[in-house]
């Protein structure tokens, strides 16, 4: 089984006048975990369950909505089995849902797309507890061999080794850690099939000039090409109708009240993993912005996963899990972020280097508020980076209920950890024995 770390992401509008009555249960359920009991599955990080307010659009008013999002690895099954009873009293309030539905099919219907990036890729719930256990383990019997270690580190690690291996509940870790072929191709399959249908289209188009002169062949290039030609100039037509838009924007967001800002602060002061939600309209100039925000948040989707041959995956340090929503048919954007640190800080660590900021202008840029950009990447955050902190405090919503398990270590943590039981028995040489040692 794959440990490919994804985003279950489900929204459905609730009934008229149940918002109150689906907070109320969320309340209940803050206070007793066992009725929404997301610790007792297998594959969930974290899960975040809140309500997102009714908004309004131009002319359109966006619906008050249950927000279910969680960040998982492996199988969903379970999310029915463990916490379905929890969620069939939240749905009830929510359009769409009788008792006696199939909860399954109504999920499964209801699972809306995001951009999703991971920090934990390819790692369960499990790998993340035994992980530390190895570190803790290990370290413990460094402290006890204080003074009789050998003098070189190739040494010191061998008697680690011999260690881990006489410690049969540590028998998991001399085992080889590498995601299987399923887990990449469960990753990469969108942009695998993108890369094959272009290098069928450029085989095909020399094939075409070269020895096969058929008129299918001939036919199937044209087709082909007059594909490739109209996708670009539809996205040259998004781009300039939004570079049109950026011109006419005249509301950007101002400094909140301190006492607001103290308000949510409260909520997120873990001593070490927080989370935030952030939900809001898009931005009302421009009436192709949210089909191009649509494709853009797909194009970013397919970069946190990586393009296989051509680079790997985006990196944030201090983000367990982030996930982007163009929900309401990319009228509105919702954002959530599990992270280490607390809320300012965490937000300038986007910032504070230009190429930061101009990735947060990619996907930040679209909403109601932020400060102006030009040509989407430039100007916003790079420009104006307190008004980007402005726009996240005002369309931040309190968050009813969330689940994470790893309240005492960050996402650096989590890696150094990864890395300890990766190079634990892989063939090093002595540079990377000495580098791996640094990091116990």
């Amino acid at each position: 089984m794959h440990r490919v770390n994804a985003g279950y992401t489900l929204l459905v509008p609730l009934r008229e006048g149940r918002g109150d009555e689906a907070r109320a249960l969320l309340a209940a359920y803050d206070a007793d975990r066992r009725r929404l009991p997301f610790h007792e599955t297998t594959t969930t990080h974290f899960a975040t369950v809140t309500v997102i307010p009714a908004q309004r659009y131009r002319d359109e008013d966006l619906p008050e909505t249950l927000l279910v999002a969680t960040s998982f690895s492996g199988p969903v099954a379970e999310l029915v089995r463990v916490v379905g009873e929890g969620l069939q009293a939240l749905l009830a309030c929510c359009e769409g849902f009788e008792a006696g539905d199939d909860l399954a099919a109504f999920i499964r219907d209801h699972r809306h797309g995001d951009t999703f990036y991971s920090g934990m890729q390819n790692l369960a719930p499990e790998d993340v507890r035994r992980h530390r256990e190895l570190r803790d383990a290990i370290e413990g019997f460094l402290d006890s061999r204080q003074g009789s270690l050998p003098g070189s580190a190739t040494g010191v690690r061998r008697e680690i080794q011999a260690f881990v291996r006489a410690r049969p509940e540590l028998a998991w870790a001399q085992r080889p850690f590498a995601p299987p072929l399923s887990a990449f191709f469960a990753l990469h399959w969108r942009t695998l099939i993108i890369q094959a249908l272009v290098v069928a289209l450029a085989v095909a188009t020399l094939l075409r000039f070269t020895v096969i002169h058929t008129a299918t062949l001939a036919t199937g290039v044209r087709w082909g090409w007059g594909a490739v030609l109209g996708f670009g100039v539809m996205v040259l037509w998004l781009l300039a109708a939004t570079r049109l838009a950026e011109g006419e924007q005249t509301f950007v967001s101002k400094r909140q009240p301190d006492d607001d800002v103290k308000k949510l602060a409260a909520t997120q002061n873990r001593p070490v993993i927080n989370e935030f939600t952030i939900a809001g309209p898009i931005k009302e100039e421009g009436a192709l912005r949210p089909v191009f925000m649509r494709l853009l948040m797909w194009v970013v989707a397919r970069l946190a996963e990586g393009v296989p041959g051509l680079r790997a995956g985006i990196d944030i340090p201090t983000v367990a899990t982030a996930r982007w929503i163009a929900a309401d048919r990319g009228r509105r954007l919702i954002f959530i972020s599990n992270y280490t640190n607390a809320a300012e800080p965490y937000v300038r660590d986007f910032i504070d280097v230009p190429d930061g900021a101009a990735r947060i202008n990619l996907t930040f840029g679209f909403g109601r508020g932020y400060p102006k950009t030009r040509w989407i990447v430039h100007d916003g955050a790079l420009t104006d980076p307190n008004g980007f902190i402005h726009v996240v405090t005002e369309n931040q919503r309190p968050t009813a209920f969330w689940y994470g398990p790893y309240r005492d270590m960050s996402i650096d943590n989590i890696k150094i950890n990864r890395k300890i039981r990766e190079g634990l028995f892989a063939d090093l040489d002595d540079e990377e024995v000495d580098e791996w040692l640094r990091l116990l």
